[in-house]
């Protein structure tokens, strides 16, 4: 390219632009105004539009005491569900337990910790480790309390 063509270039970008900015601002296209056509929307309008597609109008305010409600209402259920998921771990306070042959200690304390009889798996298995019981448990299936000391379990399972 020589000297000249980039000089037309430019002059022609130049006379390009100048070209689109006159026209946009000398239209009324490029004013972000209201069209004068436009009607106005009276509260009738707008009550008669909500009915017709099932919606509801509310202040802000009353929105808030309806999110606030809602809330409280949720959080009141996931206790009330909580307490009775304990109040039916209090009643059926049994626990049936099968072992099979070849389970390990550690595999019989999560299935005791998981059904709530035991509060830790760990403490088991030292427990079981520490009184020379780990050759002592047997399969079968037993009942067990949930809350027993470790003592009466262990004893339990090695009959």
């Amino acid at each position: 390219m020589t000297r000249q063509s980039v000089q037309a270039f430019a002059g022609g970008m130049i006379l390009a632009t100048a070209v689109l900015a006159g026209a946009f601002y000398l239209t009324d296209n490029g004013k972000a105004e209201a069209s004068k056509d436009a009607q106005n929307i009276s509260e009738t309008d707008v009550k008669t539009y909500l009915k017709d597609n099932q919606q509801v109008s509310l202040k802000r305010e009353e929105y808030q005491q309806l999110l606030h409600y809602k809330e409280t209402a949720l959080k009141q259920d996931a206790s009330s569900q909580n307490k009775k998921e304990k109040e039916a771990e209090k009643k059926d306070s049994k626990y049936k337990l099968e072992i099979k042959s070849g389970m390990s200690t550690a595999e019989i304390a999560d299935l005791l910790a998981k059904g709530k009889v035991i509060s830790s798996a760990d403490d088991f298995k030292d427990y079981v480790k520490k009184t020379g019981n780990e050759s002592k448990i047997r399969a079968g299936k037993y009942e067990l309390k949930r809350g027993d000391s470790l003592k009466n379990i262990v004893k339990t399972l090695s009959k």
